[in-house]
């Protein structure tokens, strides 16, 4: 029997989150589902405590270690249902998140492209998964995605059609960072979004083996963005490109590689920047580094208080 919604989760190394993940899956409202989880050749035991969890709609694969694109595209193939639905090993849904996209699906069924709000989950913080009713005022159809200078869902809160993939293409195994951004272009260039403004999805952050952590020592593939410019005639598409720019400029000011902050502010039209965005942007990269480090660790050692009071 084919399934409603296959869930495709990427697995490298998450042995402390991936069985509440999953289970944040078993424990959906809507059960229709098949899951299939991509063992990219973790080294921890990720790979056993997936495989002791006893339920038949689990499909388990490992291979050597590709990357997170290969791992999504591997997912994507192995599918069933005509719907995909990723979720990142160490995130969590809501119980009732495949509701929701079932009823977006089913109310919006001449679109083909999904997803709710997402809400940011801290270290030691407790999430709340319980569902809520379905509210049709949350329902929006985003029709010019570029023109909103940033991103209102994370990859596991997004559910595609299959047949998405075979107009624009799958994830790009050549890039090992960023590769959602480069997605995204060739998908909202054709594709409408619809999107639930209430959070189903919850991102973990803060976490020190995440790709989006900063890290020197790790060699990232970023793709050139502006070859779109070329292909994709979209008036909001430089503002939206100048988006992904500003991230990797604080991403490379944090790291405080000098010759790379040079590189995407050249690439960046400030005049795209709201004025927040262009106080980071002049800031020196040295004084944005301890400004950024002492927020950052008055928040967690503010955090770390609170939780002491608090037990």
């Amino acid at each position: 029997m084919v399934p409603f919604i296959s869930v495709v989760i990427p697995l490298y190394n998450k042995e402390k989150y991936i069985k509440a993940t999953i289970d944040s899956v078993l424990n959906q409202n809507f059960l229709d589902f098949e899951i299939i989880v991509v063992n990219d050749g973790s080294t921890d035991d990720s790979f056993k405590i997936v495989e002791n969890i006893e339920d038949s709609r689990i499909r388990l694969y490992t291979n050597k270690n590709h990357g997170l694109s290969y791992s999504r595209n591997y997912g994507i193939k192995k599918a069933k249902a005509e719907y995909i639905a990723f979720l990142d090993a160490d995130d969590l849904w809501v119980e009732d998140f495949l509701e929701t996209i079932k009823h977006l699906i089913k109310t919006n069924n001449k679109n083909s492209v999904f997803a709710t709000n997402v809400k940011v989950l801290q270290p030691n913080k407790i999430p709340i998964i319980i569902s809520k009713p379905i509210d049709n005022n949350y329902i929006k159809i985003i029709k010019e995605y570029f023109k909103l200078d940033k991103n209102i869902f994370c990859p596991s809160s997004l559910v595609i059609n299959k047949s998405v993939f075979e107009e624009v293409g799958y994830f790009d195994e050549s890039i090992n960072y960023g590769e959602e951004y480069d997605f995204y272009i060739r998908c909202f260039s054709i594709y409408n979004l619809v999107y639930y403004s209430d959070f189903k999805v919850y991102y973990r952050t803060g976490l020190p083996d995440q790709l989006t952590a900063r890290n020197k020592n790790f060699l990232r593939k970023i793709p050139d963005y502006g070859k779109y410019l070329r292909t994709i005639k979209d008036p909001f598409l430089n503002k939206y490109l100048d988006f992904i720019y500003f991230e990797l400029l604080v991403l490379y000011k944090m790291e405080r590689n000098y010759k790379l902050v040079r590189f995407y502010k050249e690439k960046i039209s400030v005049s795209n920047l709201n004025l927040f965005k262009k106080m980071k942007y002049y800031l020196p990269t040295n004084l944005f580094y301890i400004l950024k480090s002492t927020y950052t660790w008055f928040l967690k050692y503010k955090l770390s208080y609170l939780n002491i009071l608090i037990i």
